[in-house]
């Protein structure tokens, strides 16, 4: 896989968490009192989504491409390959 894809996806991930939390800072002077919790554990829900969702973008199309990576749960073992 190519360097300039995953760095892509990286700019777009860390772009996303950012405009996120911009979004959350103007809407926690815009909002109502009590509505600042559910925004701010929306927020955190979404930081831990999106760099999971990268990575396992990563992951398919590492595994699309027929190549394995150091992620893997179950990697083949090569005494299989070698019988």
């Amino acid at each position: 896989m190519k360097k300039n894809l995953k760095r892509l996806i990286a700019i777009i991930a860390l772009a996303a968490i950012f405009l996120l939390i911009v979004l959350f800072v103007i809407s926690s002077f815009t909002a109502q009192p009590g509505a600042a919790g559910n925004r701010f554990l929306a927020l955190l829900c979404c930081i831990v989504a999106i760099p999971i969702l990268a990575w396992l973008l990563l992951f398919c199309i590492g595994r699309m491409q027929g190549r394995h990576t150091m992620a893997e749960l179950f990697p083949e073992d090569d005494r299989d390959k070698e019988e």
